[in-house]
């Protein structure tokens, strides 16, 4: 449907219900700015209900307190005894947020340095940006998501047109605590889009001085030949402007003579899995086939197999999918899989 169409239908269906003129001219003036960008007309928290398909009394009840909806679990973090919280909304408010993604953000363009939360980009697309270079700068944003607040959230649907009611509740239907929650389907482009000023920032100075960046979701990325100090002093003021801090453990500088990871991958010549993910992978498969899964779980105190091994295929499936000539983890991967089959069965 054209402009034009919508248009008109919109206005002999308010004039034939007995709107004023003045009002269907402020309705259509409103609907024309997301019209023209690709988005659903919403002029109301009752049309955004019936748009969605659960009751505007349900919708109420999420935007003033969002803490009953979602559940609460912990998962480890990558080679560390830490682990990270998960908060994953309950089916209904999953769904709703899935329409919010699907309808809303999904139609929306981010950055051109954002590599990660995208359909048709991988870590491996972001990591082949920056092979064969003289220096590598990792720079980390601390608490990501937690930096992302209720304001900013609200902020964002404003800018794209709608209606303070509208946006209030779009805002509250996608937040917890005033934040965004790891687990909720509309956090990870939520936060690519609301970056994007943050890209364009500093992709706009690394582009004057020759310098490449990506963004892989929390996970800045530099490379070239260029004054670390400079660029880290640059992002920082561009962090402290737009919300965020840098995560200092996490800010390392990698010259040509030293290994280049990006994101996991090594990228000083070939891309690679770094050794060290390698070897403690091969380690673990070394014991597990010599004295058997139960024995190797006994040592490393785990006691989840099935869990255990869905994460060993994931390793395994990483460092394949980096490097698909890796033959030895293709073995490996072969091996979990018929493990994980025999114990499905048990």
């Amino acid at each position: 449907m054209n402009w034009e169409v919508y248009r008109d239908n919109f206005y002999s269906s308010a004039k034939t219900k007995g709107y004023k003129e003045n009002y269907i001219n402020r309705c259509l003036e409103y609907s024309k700015i997301l019209f023209d960008q690709k988005l659903p007309i919403i002029y109301d928290q009752k049309h955004l209900s019936l748009l969605i398909g659960y009751q505007e009394i349900y919708l109420i009840k999420v935007s003033n307190s969002q803490e009953p909806f979602y559940r609460e679990f912990k998962i480890p973090k990558k080679n560390k005894n830490e682990f990270r919280k998960i908060h994953e909304p309950l089916p209904n408010l999953k769904n709703i947020q899935r329409w919010i993604l699907e309808e809303i953000l999904n139609i929306l363009e981010p950055s051109p340095y954002s590599k990660g939360f995208r359909k048709g980009y991988s870590i491996k697309d972001n990591a082949r940006f920056h092979k064969k270079q003289k220096k590598v700068l990792s720079i980390d944003i601390e608490n990501y998501f937690g930096s992302i607040s209720y304001d900013m959230v609200y902020s964002f649907f404003r800018n794209l047109g709608y209606s303070k009611q509208v946006s209030v509740m779009l805002a509250n239907l996608c937040v917890l605590e005033g934040r965004l929650p790891q687990g909720s389907p509309t956090s990870p482009m939520l936060s690519n889009l609301i970056t994007k000023r943050l890209d364009n920032r500093i992709g706009g100075y690394a582009k004057k001085r020759g310098i490449r960046y990506t963004r892989y979701a929390d996970d800045l990325t530099f490379s070239g030949d260029f004054n670390e100090g400079a660029l880290i002093n640059f992002v920082k003021n561009v962090f402290e402007s737009e919300g965020f801090v840098i995560n200092e453990k996490k800010t390392r500088v990698r010259l040509q003579s030293q290994q280049q990871e990006v994101t996991g991958i090594v990228v000083n010549e070939k891309m690679q899995a770094s050794r060290k993910y390698r070897r403690e992978f091969r380690t673990k498969m070394f014991f597990i086939k010599k004295y058997g899964l139960d024995s190797h779980l006994d040592y490393v105190e785990e006691e989840k197999k099935i869990e255990y091994v869905y994460h060993l295929l994931g390793t395994a499936n990483f460092i394949v999918n980096v490097n698909p000539n890796d033959l030895e983890t293709r073995e490996h991967y072969i091996y979990l899989k018929e493990l994980l089959s025999d114990l499905k069965k048990s």
